[in-house]
């Protein structure tokens, strides 16, 4: 159901929750950033995990999830406007996607969504969309027969240029491949398949930095905690030796890439002995990569005081500019009892 607004000195301040600093000797100074939750209303998406989010403009669209364990909730998108905090469900025209999904993702280029993969309770899966949210326009661009194999608890990410896709679960195993969407082209090309370094996985962070796809932990049987680099100039894939105060190896996690940083959020540090069914054991820790020096800081230790989010996984996460401010926005999850959140968090990073 609802998340409560934190208890801790939290003030409305116009539409926002707006958490004021407590000046505490004894609590580290916030160098990096502050979160923020946001307020919501109108005809809101509720409580849900394995969707996605992206952020077009002063909007934010949300596709997909489920509130009961692998079966998905419903085929609205729907969108947010930052500036009034209401929910509604986008106008919907053309190849309308005809299947409720889960583990679906979804970025945004310019002006249009790109929606990929995804499954429903029978593990049917969706095809490659493209949504254009000036036209409300749905339109399907490769059956789930023409474009990269069919999957869930995949990645995905985009530059201006192509869209980007990164393993999850298949029909029978993992995938550890990496396909890219050449947008001017409308073409599918399969990158060069990486080395026996990286394994297959779901539930992995996918980003891309400067040009480089960036490919952090993920699950597969077990958690992760390997971070991967392919550049697409060279066409070669790198197995990244991070240092730093390194996360414990984690799946599922909130994730969004910031100048030359990777933020990683929360995600699931064990896998629950029901797999899917429970929430296993998750995590409410942030930790920030740096792509240059190749060094992890730990942010926060996941506590819920101060408005910032809990412990939880298969969240719905993007990199967004909100009020004018860079940050990353999460929205939903699962949460440690196996209920689903719908709770709306930006994470402002400072000096960005």
């Amino acid at each position: 159901g609802k998340e409560p607004g934190k208890q801790n000195k939290i003030q409305t301040f116009g539409d926002l929750y707006f958490v004021e600093e407590l000046h505490i000797a004894a609590m580290a100074p916030r160098t990096h950033g502050e979160w923020i939750q946001m307020c919501q209303r109108g005809k809101e998406p509720g409580p849900r995990c394995s969707h996605a989010i992206a952020v077009v403009g002063d909007k934010i669209y949300s596709f997909g999830g489920e509130l009961i364990p692998n079966i998905p909730i419903d085929k609205d998108l729907y969108v947010f406007d930052i500036y009034t905090n209401t929910w509604s469900t986008a106008p919907a025209t053309g190849d309308i996607p005809h299947l409720s999904c889960l583990g679906v993702c979804m970025v945004a280029v310019g002006s249009t969504l790109y929606v990929f993969g995804g499954r429903d309770e029978s593990r049917k899966y969706n095809g490659f969309y493209s949504y254009d949210t000036v036209k409300n326009e749905w339109k399907l661009l490769t059956t789930v027969e023409e474009g990269p194999e069919a999957r869930s608890f995949h990645s995905m990410a985009a530059d201006e240029e192509n869209v980007y896709i990164f393993g999850g679960v298949g029909y029978s195993v993992r995938l550890k491949t990496l396909d890219k969407y050449n947008i001017a082209d409308e073409k599918w090309v399969k990158c060069p398949s990486p080395g026996e370094d990286l394994i297959i996985r779901g539930g992995p962070g996918l980003v891309v930095v400067k040009g480089k796809i960036w490919v952090v932990y993920g699950f597969t049987g077990k958690e992760l905690g390997d971070v991967h680099c392919f550049d697409p100039v060279q066409n070669e894939w790198t197995e990244v030796e991070t240092t730093g105060d390194k996360p414990s190896p984690r799946s599922v996690f909130s994730t969004a890439a910031i100048g030359d940083e990777i933020i990683v959020v929360g995600g699931e540090t064990k896998m629950d002995p029901r797999a899917h069914l429970g929430p296993g054991e998750l995590s409410g820790e942030a930790f920030v990569f740096n792509t240059v020096t190749l060094e992890w800081k730990k942010l926060e230790d996941g506590g819920e005081e101060m408005g910032r989010p809990g412990p939880r996984g298969w969240c719905a996460s993007t990199a967004a500019t909100v009020y004018g401010k860079k940050g990353m926005l999460i929205f939903g999850g699962k949460a440690p009892t196996n209920n689903r959140f719908d709770g709306l968090y930006f994470y402002e990073v400072y000096n960005a």
